[in-house]
């Protein structure tokens, strides 16, 4: 990925007028897309905190370039978003079991999140759609799956698009609960999600059973949530993907905890306590080589890595929590 971007950095550089570099953008912004592969590669937690900021800054730069190429905006939302939940809102669920008062960590996670979304509204922009579009088709038969379904093409950039500017959207609000307004918005979100995972239920790894599992596990039953519908559905993500260790996890943030289930956790800690082990063995060069078969798809090494480290954390305040 690295090589990717210094290639594009290069171009840009030689490139003497903006009319080149926009050509030259252009035929390698869809590169950025397939990049994401080898940044879900990155088992290495403290790599992928260390090295992100700065490919999302060099985003930013591509897109005051092309500031309406898809590919870009994609990669915009998608990987703010992803930094927002990997780094600063792992941070935080650190404070949020201590019940430490510091919010350094949730506002950055707020804050990349919002910037995320607001790549969102733009590439929304780019296919004639809004904010309050989506809002008002809320009202109508149809509803959003109905409105996009309308206006996107249903491919991966897309899809992409749609699903991780509802899941920025969508964490803002879980952060700021007390946001009656901001709240208000759930529904939209549900619906972008409604219409991405109708499309390709297995898109993002996972996201999309985390999400209805979370939304169904994370509010109670008078405000219209499921909890133990929300549990059916972590444990059947489980048990078809058994290497994405995140849905352990999110089992245990979104039902565990809230439920006071220490039964789920002790089972799920199980087995995590021996995935980390795994993680750690894989981060020691061997002259075996052997390669588990949790790691044989690269793509679910950094879901492997953030799931770990929240697990860590947990782990740290089992105690003060059940």
């Amino acid at each position: 990925m690295l090589k990717i971007f210094g290639t594009l950095t290069l171009m840009m550089t030689l490139a003497s007028c903006s009319t080149m570099r926009s050509v030259a953008l252009k035929t390698a912004a869809p590169l950025f897309m397939d990049s994401m592969a080898g940044i879900e590669a990155e088992s290495n937690w403290e790599a992928f905190k260390a090295s992100t900021p700065g490919n999302l800054s060099l985003i930013d730069g591509l897109l005051a370039v092309r500031p309406h190429d898809e590919n870009l905006l994609v990669a915009a939302i998608k990987g703010n978003a992803g930094y927002a939940f990997g780094v600063h809102e792992t941070f935080y669920l650190a404070d949020k079991l201590a019940e430490n008062d510091k919010t350094f960590h949730k506002d950055q996670a707020i804050a990349y999140y919002a910037k995320a979304f607001d790549y969102g509204q733009t590439y929304l922009k780019e296919n004639d759609l809004s904010l309050q579009d989506l809002l008002l088709a809320l009202k109508d038969k149809r509803g959003v799956s109905g409105l996009l379904e309308s206006q996107l093409s249903g491919d991966q950039v897309s899809l992409e698009g749609i699903l991780f500017t509802a899941q920025a959207l969508g964490s803002m609000i879980n952060l700021q609960r007390e946001n009656i307004q901001l709240v208000s918005y759930l529904p939209v979100v549900k619906g972008m999600f409604d219409w991405a995972c109708e499309i390709d239920p297995n898109i993002g790894h996972g996201m999309c059973q985390i999400f209805y599992g979370s939304y169904e596990a994370g509010r109670p039953a008078m405000l219209g949530g499921n909890p133990e519908k929300g549990r059916e559905i972590f444990e059947k993500m489980i048990k078809e993907q058994p290497h994405n260790w995140l849905a352990r996890v999110a089992f245990v943030e979104y039902f565990a905890i809230p439920q006071y289930n220490q039964d789920v956790y002790n089972r799920q800690k199980k087995d995590l306590m021996k995935y980390e082990e795994l993680l750690k063995e894989k981060m020691n060069w061997s002259p075996k080589g052997n390669v588990h078969d949790a790691f044989k798809n690269k793509r679910l090494g950094l879901y492997q890595a953030i799931a770990i480290k929240r697990f860590q954390i947990i782990r740290k305040y089992e105690n003060d929590i059940f």
